[in-house]
């Protein structure tokens, strides 16, 4: 499905909380690890730390995401590198601010009771925890009604 690569009608950050701020300390230390066996002269071992450090932040790297965007006819959730999730409107029942628990894709970066939800039509949906909750459910919600209008004629 081709989406609009325009300007997005709305974007948020994640908000991150204290666990998820600490996680990219693990590949810090994984690497101080591997060097200080490197330079001890146990070059396997260091090697092995040095690798699992990189594919540890790389994974990270990779998966956290950066951004939530609403577009004209899409959400999209900016991940690291080239990566991200892109939701069509044709596949989107709802965006709601909800503090139930559902089975989906998880991209809540903070313990919280409340995040944001997006439903889809088919499929898992998505959780997602933006800085200002409410005004992405807001822009979402209008972006996905002027979608639907469009349709609609």
């Amino acid at each position: 499905m081709d989406y609009s690569p325009g300007v997005p009608l709305y974007q948020d950050r994640p908000q991150y909380g204290l666990v998820l701020k600490l996680i990219p300390l693990l590949p810090v230390a994984l690497a101080i690890a591997g060097i200080y066996y490197w330079a001890a002269g146990e070059a396997t071992p260091g090697l092995v730390l040095l690798a699992q450090a990189l594919v540890i932040g790389l994974v990270l790297w990779f998966v956290f995401p950066r951004e939530y965007r609403v577009y004209e006819d899409h959400l999209r959730i900016v991940l690291g590198g080239p990566f991200s999730i892109k939701v069509g409107f044709e596949n989107l029942k709802a965006v709601r601010a909800t503090s139930r628990m559902s089975w989906g894709v998880n991209f809540v970066t903070r313990i919280t009771r409340s995040y944001v939800e997006i439903a889809r039509n088919k499929g898992p949906g998505i959780a997602i925890t933006p800085t200002v909750p409410e005004s992405f459910v807001q822009e979402a919600n209008r972006a996905l009604t002027r979608w639907a209008a469009t349709k609609s004629h």
